[in-house]
């Protein structure tokens, strides 16, 4: 269900008059050259079963295979074709055309269809596409199924993304997986590690001592590493500012010199994969890593899909597919680390033969053979096999993970059994944000639960972080209560510590701020590039925003690269930014809570949105009316993500009645109200005092935070924190 929503958006391919033979009421033909496709770049999905079933096994690539195969994940069709209502002759008639027809004697039937088998004709440079229509199409007109008829049909492609086909592909193999991946999916018991990696494993300190920079794990940090060294499966969680990045930074390295001591011993060399669910999350964990452990960094790739590698070295007649929002190009910072840029560095194998296609591409854009397309593809395919098994670490996505070219809850599972796993730690925090789902079925049956939560739930393998050293003990307080059940402990640490709180803080010593306004909802009528149909925004709630903003960065002397403002709403954060740039605001950062996840900031403004008037606000409101009229206000997930970004302020706006309808936020008011920190919004900013006071106040007070931080980094580095918006 969820590949079939996500095949909408990635694109189609509609070819029309073609001869369609149905064979039966729910079964059909077509045939095409693979002429035809390749010229116009069409790649209808032809990868059969028996490469997933046996990926030790050599396979020939495209079409070279002949015969009939049973298609692994195949692709949708939308068939359209004209049925004719009289049987009366009319000169130049045919099948699935409407010449002469008067508009009362025909009509489009339409039918939908996945293609189940290919077969491929060598010698006739044909390809059969064999369909089967979907129980709910149209029932197909008796006259298309005559032996002698072939209506002609125009058939519109719809793609299943690569990544949703690996996953499809492999999820079908499941009982020919490793024994680990296996008992994973089934959630049957998890087979031990083989005692040659348990001894290694368990003789391994935690603890990495020989690193400047690297310090010692707190209790649970240690505890958590001992355990996924010496298991085959286990799972740490890490709530906001523990440290689960550093974590899962020193595990790569710990792995790693297991993996040498194992080859040490004359056995094959091992690789550790980094699976992140996107280029964002991947990105930073990698930079981290290269910038923490510098030399002893262990050999690294980063290996981007191939939506990044055709934006920068494109391929003729190829449209790259890229998702709103979606960044093109490969991380600055880790590009010489990037595979399509090592595969062309000086001295690699293939370089010479790949750097001349690139040449002939960029000069001939509208004149290259199609045959030279096929010869290129084929060469980077083989250039990057070679080129991977030379690294210890690959870093790439979880989808990325599943790709056929290092194969000797669907992306995780499907990534663990592409990968051959045979030690896997699973790094996250369910309390977060959850999978993004696009198909609401899918999420009802299941889909939305993560393979991390599913055991997390079980708590067996689970080891959960506690230290946080990222938010003021105030800011922590209220989601630690309400989410992590009291457990989380705020650290000493320089990063939420200050001497200088602002004077606009209604508590001296809480940081916390809920500012009450009755706004009005605005909605966006549809779709746009600031966002979609559900998307809205609240004036007063934007003019609100603008008036903290500025009191922030103009009366409290803030830094605007140390501030963020968040809204779950895409049109409220481009309203938010519109009207900052009328105020002349250069530098702001406006995110959606989605965006802000993994990243910190020292103060953090959020916006709800959401709004009604007294008069229809519920007082006992159901379920249904709370998930209508406060959207995504009623996401817990989402609503631990924006309370745990600020380090050492945070500003809330919001209309507190309508909020009382939820519980979650209801105990917000609650726990900041008997602090006296709920406010009306004329009350909040204060009055502007003197700027130059400002600064003067600023000026005495540095010199001393300066000191302190010079005394924090001697005694003890915090081991979870570095700058702003670093991953979690």
């Amino acid at each position: 269900m969820e590949a079939a929503t996500n095949a909408i958006n990635v694109g189609t391919a509609t070819i029309n008059d073609v001869p369609v033979k149905f064979l039966s009421q729910r079964e059909g033909k077509f045939s095409l050259h693979k002429a035809f496709l390749e010229q116009r770049n069409i790649e209808i999905n032809k990868v059969p079963l028996e490469v997933y079933l046996n990926p030790g096994k050599e396979h020939k690539e495209g079409d070279e295979e002949e015969g009939i195969r049973e298609i692994a994940s195949p692709d949708y069709l939308c068939i359209k074709s004209v049925e004719y209502l009289s049987d009366e002759e009319v000169p130049g008639k045919e099948f699935g055309h409407t010449y002469g027809c008067a508009p009362q004697d025909y009509r489009i039937w339409h039918g939908h269809a996945k293609i189940e088998r290919v077969n491929v004709k060598g010698e006739k440079g044909k390809i059969d596409f064999i369909f089967k229509l979907h129980k709910n199409s149209q029932p197909v007109p008796s006259a298309f199924r005559k032996d002698d008829v072939k209506p002609r049909c125009g058939i519109e492609v719809l793609f299943k993304s690569s990544a949703d086909c690996r996953i499809d592909g492999l999820l079908q193999c499941l009982d020919k997986a490793n024994p680990l991946p296996k008992a994973i999916a089934l959630g049957t018991k998890i087979p031990k590690l083989d005692k040659g990696h348990f001894e290694i494993g368990r003789k391994t300190e935690p603890d990495i001592m020989n690193i400047d920079g690297i310090v010692r794990n707190n209790p649970k940090q240690y505890n958590a590493i001992q355990k996924a060294l010496e298991s085959s499966f286990s799972l740490i969680q890490g709530p906001p500012g523990t440290g689960k990045t550093y974590t899962g930074i020193k595990l790569v390295y710990l792995f790693n010199q297991i993996n040498l001591k194992w080859q040490e011993m004359g056995n094959e060399k091992k690789q550790i994969i980094f699976c992140g669910p996107s280029n964002k999350s991947v990105d930073l964990v990698a930079k981290w890593m290269k910038r923490k452990l510098g030399e002893h960094c262990p050999k690294m790739v980063r290996w981007y899909g191939s939506s990044i590698e055709d934006q920068e070295f494109p391929i003729p007649g190829k449209t790259p597919t890229l998702g709103r929002g979606e960044r093109a190009v490969a991380d600055e910072q880790l590009r010489e680390y990037s595979m399509h840029i090592q595969i062309r560095q000086l001295g690699k194998p293939y370089m010479e033969e790949i750097t001349a296609f690139d040449r002939q591409f960029r000069q001939h854009q509208d004149g290259v053979d199609y045959k030279d397309v096929n010869k290129y593809r084929k060469l980077i395919h083989k250039a990057v096999i070679e080129e991977v098994a030379h690294y210890d670490v690959i870093f790439c996505t979880t989808a990325m993970a599943t790709n056929l070219r290092i194969m000797a809850e669907p992306e995780s599972m499907a990534a663990i059994i592409a990968t051959r796993a045979q030690q896997v730690v699973l790094i996250g925090d369910h309390k977060q944000l959850r999978p993004i789902v696009m198909s609401s079925n899918a999420a009802k049956l299941g889909l939305e639960t993560s393979l991390f939560e599913r055991y997390a739930e079980k708590g067996k393998m689970l080891t959960m972080l506690t230290s946080q050293y990222r938010m003021h003990p105030e800011i922590c307080a209220f989601p630690s209560k309400q989410f992590y059940k009291n457990r989380l402990e705020t650290m000493p640490s320089y990063t939420w510590r200050t001497d200088s709180p602002l004077k606009s803080w209604l508590k001296q010593n809480t940081p916390v701020i809920f500012c009450h306004v009755e706004g009005t909802e605005e909605y966006l009528p549809f779709n746009t590039e600031e966002g979609n149909e559900q998307s809205c925004s609240n004036k007063q709630e934007v003019d609100q925003v603008v008036k903290v903003f500025k009191h922030l960065v103009e009366d409290e002397l803030i830094d605007p690269h140390y501030i963020n403002i968040m809204s779950q709403y895409n049109s409220q954060c481009h309203s938010i930014r519109q009207e900052l740039k009328k105020d002349k605001f250069i530098q702001f950062n406006v995110n959606t809570v989605v965006a802000s996840q993994g990243g910190e900031w020292d103060y953090v403004v959020i916006s709800l949105v959401r709004s009604l008037p007294d008069y229809r606000i519920e007082p006992k409101p159901t379920l249904g009316w709370c998930k209508q009229n406060l959207g995504f206000i009623t996401d817990e997930h989402q609503t631990n993500v924006a309370l745990t970004r600020a380090r050492k302020g945070l500003i809330v706006i919001g209309n507190q009645k309508l909020l009382k309808c939820n519980d979650v936020w209801a105990n917000f008011l609650n726990h900041y109200g008997q602090k006296g920190c709920v406010v009306d919004c004329e009350k909040f900013p204060p009055p502007p005092q003197r700027i130059q006071e400002r600064k003067q106040r600023k000026k005495k007070s540095r010199r001393v935070q300066e000191m302190d931080e010079e005394f924090y980094s001697r005694t003890e580095e915090d081991p979870n924190q570095e700058e702003e918006s670093r991953p979690e």
